[in-house]
């Protein structure tokens, strides 16, 4: 099994993992203070659960809360990748999610021509929604999260960033990070499709205002000096 670090930072932990013929079963992990979250990327996995089984297809993800005793394994012969994400927790959570993206489960917030919001996992530490969007789609206008970080993985096509240093174009393929106080927005401006997974850590209520129902949700204007330096974002590219 290989794995390569993509970002630690006190908001957010990404690990590339690899898994090949002939890597032994992985012994189960609990973890006392953080929650993990699997993205299979490639090839299927089995996780096992205090016992259970469960096969874990391509472009599926998985929440696991703090004090659950977990491994996550190649299934069969075929080589298999996943991404894993860990978040602090102080076991708030405890249910266990595993959620297909496409649009085929999930909450959909909007499901139009050209946009799709999709809520995957919705816990305290973490929000996992899926926004699909079509060529020249506007997504959320600059703004900067206060208290929490605002993470994104782009797997299809291509997104522009808002910042303050000015645009930045990101493909498939590539993780970002945003700390608190760094300005950004994001827009679909190419003539393709575009697809990304976006993260809040620590929630705060934010599939709550995807619906609509949290107007104190901790989004703000662009303050007057500009906010974070952008330098502070973190860019990851997945290796190939």
């Amino acid at each position: 099994m290989g794995e390569q670090l993509l970002a630690d930072t006190e908001h957010f932990r990404a690990v590339d993992v690899r898994s090949a013929p002939g890597d032994g079963a992985p012994l189960p992990r609990v973890h006392a203070h953080h929650a993990s979250a699997f993205f299979v990327l490639e090839g299927e996995l089995t996780l096992r659960l205090e016992g259970d089984a469960h096969r874990i297809g391509e472009e599926t993800w998985v929440f696991v809360p703090p004090g659950v005793a977990h491994s996550l394994a190649m299934s069969g012969d075929v080589p298999a990748r996943h991404l894993e994400i860990q978040v602090p927790s102080s076991a708030l959570s405890r249910e266990i999610i595993v959620r297909r993206t496409g649009g085929s489960e999930g909450e959909k917030i909007t499901d139009r021509p050209g946009r799709r919001a999709t809520v995957l996992v919705d816990t305290a530490e973490l929000t996992v929604s899926e926004f699909a969007y079509g060529p020249g789609e506007r997504g959320a206008k600059p703004h900067v999260h206060h208290h929490h970080a605002d993470g994104f993985l782009v797997v299809e096509g291509e997104f522009t960033f808002a910042l303050r240093a000015g645009p930045l174009a990101i493909r498939a393929g590539t993780l970002l990070l945003f700390p608190p106080d760094v300005v950004h927005g994001f827009d679909n401006d190419s003539t393709a499709g575009a697809r990304c997974f976006n993260f809040h850590m620590p929630s705060f209520g934010f599939a709550d205002y995807l619906r609509g129902r949290n107007p104190g949700f901790d989004q703000h204007d662009p303050p007057e000096d500009g906010g974070v330096d952008p330098a502070a974002v973190v860019v990851a590219h997945l290796p190939e």
